[in-house]
């Protein structure tokens, strides 16, 4: 049995699908909510259910982690970067049949003010959420350094991310773990001199 969580998401993916198809064939501007509900065949009120607007129903469902994987991170009391190296797999591997999509949406934002500025709080969104799953794990930690770790990894990811889908790398798992790998010698360049 599906539960109603699973469905929603998987509506609201199909949403964000259909959404981006026409923008791609048709130019962001020439779609409307109408045209979005109809190639995703559901009605347009069930598109205001998910979505207040087409720019919205392009970036998709709201960032999140996967909660079982979340859950794991914040009360495991392995290595803090063994246990984010799972819990990003496990994210990111939800994504990886939405290369096309990904490489359009990204593409899409860069034309599109208000798309961008999505995106961006997107981005921000997922700061957020990254940062309160650090806080929980580490709630002994300086706020400061949660916001700035979380902050790096939101970076690596994203790099990961735009990599991947525009064809730069293959391997999106590997490219996101590499990256994350990449936060403590970033880091140690602010002891070294030139």
């Amino acid at each position: 049995m599906i539960s109603s969580a699973s469905r929603r998401y998987h509506t609201a993916k199909k949403l964000q699908a259909a959404a981006i198809e026409l923008a791609v064939r048709d130019g962001l501007t020439n779609i409307t909510t109408e045209a979005i509900s109809c190639a995703a065949g559901v009605s347009a009120r069930t598109f205001f259910n998910y979505y207040p607007y087409k720019e919205a129903a392009l970036m998709g469902p709201p960032p999140d982690y996967p909660e079982d994987a979340a859950e794991t991170f914040v009360n495991s009391r392995g290595d803090l970067l063994s246990d984010l190296e799972k819990l990003i797999t496990a994210h990111i591997s939800r994504y990886l049949d939405e290369r096309e999509m990904l490489g359009h949406l990204l593409r899409l934002s860069e034309t599109d003010p208000k798309l961008m500025a999505l995106r961006n709080n997107a981005v921000l969104a997922r700061r957020g959420k990254m940062a309160d799953l650090l806080r929980r794990r580490l709630p002994e930690a300086d706020s400061r350094l949660i916001y700035i770790l979380s902050s790096a990894i939101i970076a690596a990811t994203n790099d990961a991310t735009q990599r991947w889908a525009s064809g730069e790398a293959e391997d999106f798992v590997q490219t996101a773990l590499e990256n994350l790998a990449l936060i403590l010698p970033a880091a140690q360049l602010l002891q070294k001199q030139h």
